[in-house]
């Protein structure tokens, strides 16, 4: 028997086996020791401290031990699922991962784009190229009387109409009187407003019309979604493009925004020039 045992050690194939088995082994022990070092997980000081911040500014005072190790270990969980994604390949071909990722290579642009505040000299031209941007829309002061067509029917014009021919004739000049009509959700008193801003109370038709009106004068009726109103406009601003210094904040930050999406866009280019890029078969050049 032992003899057999012998004879059979000899024979090639069971030294191929052997050596196959030995190989197996020696590389279990390696890839594990690999994965025990690839596998760590830590979470280090600078992670506590990150953990207390966000914490802190969110729920305005310091965690509690029990707290503290909740972040902990939801920390920990998320290493854990989110390496184990990684490992089952679920990062592939994922339309919200991909998007993220080219999100997050975008802000990693803007950062290096190093685009800082132009001087005065530099500003004031980008100003005077693009002034039309910052033109005001022309500004109202008015009251109104309001009269339901709801509540009142037809006879709601005829009822402006009669108030419309008192309030002309009186003396002195009465401006406001809101009583004269109906009760109304908004206010009846407008002083120095933005016509668009006019336009979200009453819809765009309203300040066009008061736009065209006689200042210091009763108007109507004139009507809106909500019914009819007399109009009296005490004064009111033609558009205009403001002075650099008013709006010094907005073109600065203008400018940014411009300055950094040109730089940006280099920067894709630049990225862009790596890839040999095709549609349906066809070769994209480059812009």
């Amino acid at each position: 028997m032992l003899a057999r045992i012998k004879t059979a050690f000899r024979e090639p194939l069971v030294h191929f086996l052997a050596i196959g088995i030995l190989l197996f082994v020696v590389f279990g022990l390696v890839n594990d020791d690999q994965s025990a070092r690839g596998d760590r997980i830590e979470i280090t000081r600078a992670d506590l401290d990150q953990f207390v911040a966000i914490f802190s500014k969110q729920w305005q005072r310091q965690p509690s031990p029990q707290e503290l190790q909740g972040l902990i270990d939801a920390r920990i969980r998320e290493e854990v699922l989110y390496r184990e994604a990684l490992a089952m390949g679920l990062d592939k071909d994922d339309t919200i991962v991909r998007r993220r990722l080219a999100q997050k290579v975008e802000f990693l642009m803007g950062d290096a784009s190093g685009v800082t505040e132009p001087d005065d000299a530099t500003l004031g031209q980008y100003y005077e190229q693009n002034a039309e941007r910052y033109r005001e829309p022309p500004r109202l002061s008015f009251s109104h009387v309001y009269f339901s067509t709801d509540r009142r029917g037809e006879q709601a014009k005829a009822d402006a109409e009669a108030l419309l021919e008192r309030l002309r004739a009186a003396s002195p000049r009465v401006t406001q009187v809101p009583d004269e009509g109906d009760s109304f959700m908004l206010p009846f008193v407008y002083i120095d407003k933005r016509t668009d801003e006019i336009a979200r109370d009453f819809g765009n038709a309203f300040p066009a019309q008061l736009a065209e009106l006689e200042p210091k004068r009763w108007h109507g009726p004139i009507a809106s979604p909500f019914g009819i109103h007399l109009v009296y406009v005490g004064s009111r601003e033609e558009a205009s493009v403001p002075p650099l210094e008013a709006v010094r904040s907005r073109v600065v930050n203008d400018w940014l925004v411009e300055q950094r999406r040109v730089a940006d866009e280099r920067i894709y280019e630049r990225l862009r020039s790596r890839y040999d890029i095709s549609v349906f078969g066809q070769q994209v050049e480059a812009q």
